[in-house]
């Protein structure tokens, strides 16, 4: 059985979650590129896949993480940037793979109704991940 994800928002917090994730993916690494729904949506487009296969962190703004309810330890990553065609969204899972990627229409904010914004999950979140950040420093 899988576990249940929660979904952060990087305006809602909790900052160390979003803190802990630029501690794991701090430098250049190389995006897997192989799932089928992610060239489905990339084919006859000029999605950024140059910069995925070196993924530069520092050069994407961190929107969204998906966290696990029982653990409070994120397992992927949303991710945008805007580029001359607009602005592609990346979401990347667990080993480096790339979910998905699309380009965002509009002023998209993935602000939706299923972000936890406050409660004993976000919580649990806060304190797991200001753990695992005080651990990175120390």
């Amino acid at each position: 059985m899988s576990p249940v994800i929660a979904r952060f928002h990087a305006e809602t917090g909790p900052e160390p979650l979003f803190v802990r994730v630029r501690q794991v993916l701090s430098s250049v690494r190389e995006l897997r590129l192989h799932g089928g729904h992610l060239a489905e949506r990339t084919v006859g487009t000029d999605a950024p896949l140059a910069d995925l296969r070196a993924f530069d962190p520092a050069a994407w703004d961190l929107i969204l993480v998906e966290a696990r309810q029982d653990t409070g330890k994120f397992v992927s990553t949303t991710w945008r940037r805007r580029y001359p065609n607009g602005e592609w969204w990346v979401v990347i899972g667990f080993g480096d793979t790339v979910r998905t990627l699309y380009q965002a229409s509009g002023n998209k904010r993935a602000l939706g109704a299923g972000i936890v914004t406050a409660g004993p999950l976000w919580d649990l979140v806060y304190q797991v991940n200001t753990s695992l950040v005080e651990a990175h420093s120390a």
